[in-house]
């Protein structure tokens, strides 16, 4: 368990050895200058109050019985409705069909409060889509007038992992999703790539991954085109983020998710980071991630560090505490999505008093030998406003 440093922020020494590069013509500048326009006394992260577990694994022998993870999130009609990363045991996922070789699967639910996720009714939408889907990305595409979901399935050769759409004409009616369509791309080689967001602006749709190196990619087609316009033009590079601190080399990883921010008119990125793993030669370290955050007045960028510091991040497990202040077990702010005040494409929040999902786990019972597959994840709410 963490010591919690809230209200107080952690400050962490900067060592010789800091890289960031910048590879895009329409990214921020090498190096970190804070922004006054976009100053982080726009947003408290200092204190993050976790306000409790929304979602915990499922019983024995479900989809989800391992892990939960990956969460995306609207509020329409009523209802919270989340789609999220289910992880099984391996003899689970031999008698289940539509879940990958580690044993991932997609699962819903859905409830009035955020509470009683919790204890709502668990689809395996493996089963219901007759695919293997994991990464959910939800939307409603209000030119269509149709539900998206965005994920990425499982393909064999390089890339591994294809981006998938899957729609909706009825977010409620679960049964109604159609069957995972490819995303046609003008990606430009068979390199890695993960975790793919959609956020439209009032002309173009965007489409972002990131790659496990520390970079975040782009493309574009028009709105009247989505899904089907990406394949026109080859991915831009946004920007590539690297740095090292006392805690030793970190870099972006995976889950770039950006939102527009109505109260400010710019868009917000929530990036995750890690560190290595302290054993494991070129392995980077789940037990060890946290987030730092970029804003932007257009999709296209540039993007600056939202951060006082380089080594300052916005997510710091550190810095989560209970409601009383108290510490709580949680080593990880990984994959976040906010909850949002829209729940169509252009993926929008009101302003910085914000209520972040996220997944995490207790490292002090997992030891540095553990198994990836087996992380025991679950999903928290927290907010970055005291609830005084």
């Amino acid at each position: 368990m963490r010591t919690c440093l809230c209200p107080k922020r952690r400050f962490i020494l900067l060592i010789p050895g800091l890289l960031i590069l910048m590879q895009s013509p329409n990214s921020c500048t090498t190096g970190h200058q804070p922004d006054e326009q976009f100053s982080d006394t726009r947003m408290k992260f200092d204190h993050w109050t976790v306000r409790g577990t929304i979602l915990e694994p499922g019983a024995p022998g479900t989809f989800d019985e391992l892990a939960v993870k990956d969460p995306t999130i609207v509020y329409y009609g009523g209802k919270f409705h989340m789609f999220y990363t289910g992880k099984a045991s391996y003899e689970t996922r031999d008698s289940l069909p539509y879940l990958s070789k580690n044993g991932s699967g997609l699962g819903y639910v859905a409830a009035s409060s955020l509470e009683g996720l919790n204890d709502a009714k668990r689809y395996d939408m493996g089963r219901i889509t007759g695919s293997v889907l994991v990464a959910p990305q939800l939307f409603y595409f209000e030119p269509q007038g149709l539900w998206y979901l965005i994920a990425q399935t499982v393909v064999e050769g390089k890339p591994n992992l294809m981006p998938v759409f899957l729609t909706n004409p009825e977010l409620e009616d679960v049964h109604g999703w159609s069957a995972p369509g490819i995303i046609e791309t003008g990606k430009s080689d068979n390199g890695f790539w993960i975790d793919f967001w959609v956020i439209c602006d009032e002309r173009n749709a965007h489409l972002f991954y990131t790659d496990h190196r520390g970079s975040l990619f782009r493309f574009e087609c028009p709105l009247d085109q989505f899904p089907h316009g990406f394949g026109d033009e080859e991915e831009e590079t946004v920007l590539t983020v690297r740095g090292e601190n006392s805690q030793g080399r970190w870099r972006m990883h995976e889950a770039s998710h950006i939102y527009y921010v109505r109260e400010h008119d710019h868009y917000l990125n929530i990036m995750e980071a890690v560190y290595p793993h302290p054993t494991r030669k070129n392995y980077w370290d789940s037990r060890n991630r946290f987030l730092f955050g970029m804003v932007a007045e257009k999709l296209v960028g540039p993007w600056t560090r939202i951060e006082p510091g380089m080594n300052d991040f916005l997510g710091d497990p550190s810095t989560l505490c209970g409601p009383e202040g108290t510490p709580v077990p949680w080593d990880q702010m990984s994959h976040p999505e906010l909850i949002r005040s829209g729940c169509d494409q252009r993926l929008e929040i009101e302003n910085y008093d914000l209520q972040l999902v996220f997944q995490a786990f207790d490292a002090d019972t997992t030891g540095p030998d553990y198994d990836y597959n087996f992380l025991p994840w679950r999903l928290l709410l927290a907010g970055n406003r005291s609830d005084e």
